[in-house]
């Protein structure tokens, strides 16, 4: 494993985080608290673990279905933190699922069937889900397990809920804004990726008004206010990519690991001007999407 370069948030390792994982159940990591929620494809788990402690059976502080549980046969693909009427959950998505867990009990709330191609997945105000699916090319609005709806978007791979301007951001061949109207998806406005219609990850910033955009190309900032994208980094096939709490953006390092898939990482990456890149490494993961633990008020 490579090593750590650890400066800052050792307390929160060393406290918080030790405490949380010697208990059984989980009942509350706070969002300020150093920890990577990762859609785990080694063991198909979703898996919240602290970056700073390096022995993996100790790093994990929650995972969907338990360590002691049989495993699902569906691969994840994302996971977010979500909060709803003040509880947290974890929406999960899932090649042909995407489930609703609380996160304190991991009582499983909804439970949805999907596309075999869903990448990601985003939950309405009113508690609707709705799904990203590539290679179908579809948007599916999730009414029941039973009643959804299909909105064809080509290559789709991103989704985020914006609170304040009332609508969903979609991201496929290119960014869609897309507001949800008496239980209606509606396409408002769409604008053309830089580079490639290649979108492969779409999430906000912790405060700023605009989204972390990937293709196979790069990485971009949209700004919401201008509707202008911004290139922060030229890297490619990235995967997914968060804030963490210090301003840094950090993503799931592209790289190829013998016997993974190429889409697979088991690490994640800071971007720095200065070139003082940081690591945090899980060996034996195979994540697809991987973020820092936080409240997304952008969006709950």
């Amino acid at each position: 494993m490579k090593s750590l370069n650890i400066v800052i948030l050792v307390l929160l390792s060393t406290g918080v985080l030790a405490d949380i994982s010697n208990q059984a159940d989980t009942l509350e990591v706070p969002p300020e608290t150093l920890a990577v929620l990762c859609a785990d494809q080694a063991d198909n788990r979703i898996r919240l673990f602290d970056p700073l402690t390096l022995d993996n059976d100790k790093s994990t502080l929650w995972c969907y279905p338990r360590e002691d549980e049989k495993q699902l046969h569906y691969r994840p693909t994302d996971a977010k933190r979500i909060e709803i009427n003040g509880v947290v959950h974890v929406l999960a998505a899932y090649h042909g699922r995407v489930r609703l867990i609380r996160f304190s009990d991991q009582q499983l709330i909804k439970d949805y069937p999907t596309y075999s191609s869903c990448h990601s997945a985003e939950i309405l105000p009113d508690g609707t889900i709705v799904s990203v699916n590539s290679n179908h090319g579809m948007l599916r609005l999730h009414r029941s397990e039973d009643e959804f709806f299909d909105l064809e978007l080509p290559y789709a791979h991103g989704v985020t809920w914006d609170k304040k301007r009332e609508c969903l951001w979609v991201l496929g061949d290119l960014l869609y804004r897309i507001h949800y109207i008496d239980g209606r998806l509606v396409v408002n406005k769409k604008f053309k990726l830089p580079l490639s219609p290649t979108g492969h990850d779409l999430f906000p910033l912790r405060k700023e008004t605009k989204l972390l955009v990937s293709n196979n190309d790069a990485l971009f900032l949209f700004d919401i206010a201008t509707e202008e994208f911004e290139m922060i980094s030229q890297m490619k096939g990235i995967k997914s990519a968060s804030q963490n709490i210090d301003g840094t953006i950090w993503v799931s390092e592209p790289k190829n690991i013998e016997g993974a898939q190429e889409w697979q990482s088991d690490a994640l990456i800071s971007l720095s001007e200065n070139g003082n890149m940081k690591r945090y490494t899980r060996e034996h993961s195979r994540f697809y999407k991987a973020r820092f633990w936080q409240k997304v008020s952008f969006s709950y």
